[in-house]
């Protein structure tokens, strides 16, 4: 056999071996992004699905919550309990980052409990990847008609009930709007980013009224 002969054998063999290859790693690079497809939608069936899940599994904490609410806390410090969406933490003055970081914070030109007014509360929702009461917050798209919200202000309890929900964007002035009669609004972070400020764009707010009113 010359060496010609031998040199286009192996030609003949390299180039079956090519298509065999090509197909190896498009099959090899369709499982990685197979692979990736589904780990993400695992993750984003977890994010959806974390908040009804930590409502689900933390029945007693609720109740605990509510016994807390009717009895009153051991301190005097403002507070605010939700015991429907986990809510508990102190009420601190200012609507600032400080103390949107230690607890619910009280926007300070707005009214104060039992005053004729709006008392307007602002918290972190889990949108912020935060723990602890920085995320007190992270619930409160779950709330419901109706649903009690317990404030404890200058040792007094104030019981409110929940009206309405909605979201607007974060510099709506209405966020801010003062009202006639006694009112609680409370304000969170919405689902809905800004990719250059890395930041929500949206603000959900709760309506509430005091627990008697019509």
């Amino acid at each position: 056999m010359t060496e010609k002969s031998e040199n286009n054998k192996a030609e003949e063999t390299e180039n079956k071996k090519r298509p065999s290859r090509a197909r190896f790693l498009t099959y090899v690079g369709a499982n990685i992004v197979g692979a990736v497809l589904i780990l993400v939608g695992i993750s984003l069936l977890f994010w959806v699905g974390r908040p009804y899940a930590t409502l689900y599994l933390s029945s007693s904490t609720i109740e605990a919550l509510e016994v807390k609410a009717q009895e009153g806390p051991r301190t005097l410090d403002n507070r605010i309990i939700i015991p429907a969406v986990l809510v508990d933490a102190p009420i601190i003055e200012g609507f600032t980052e400080e103390a949107l970081k230690t607890g619910a914070g009280h926007v300070v030109d707005s009214a104060s409990p039992g005053e004729k007014g709006n008392v307007i509360l602002a918290g972190h929702n889990y949108a912020y990847f935060v723990k602890g009461d920085q995320n007190l917050f992270s619930l409160l798209h779950l709330i419901k008609k109706g649903t009690p919200i317990y404030v404890f202000w200058g040792g007094k309890k104030y019981t409110y009930r929940s009206t309405r929900k909605w979201t607007v964007d974060r510099d709506n002035p209405s966020i801010f709007d003062e009202t006639k009669g006694p009112m609680l609004t409370l304000i969170a972070s919405a689902s809905s980013w800004d990719s250059v400020t890395i930041s929500s764009t949206r603000r959900l707010l709760v309506r509430a009224v005091p627990f008697d009113s019509k």
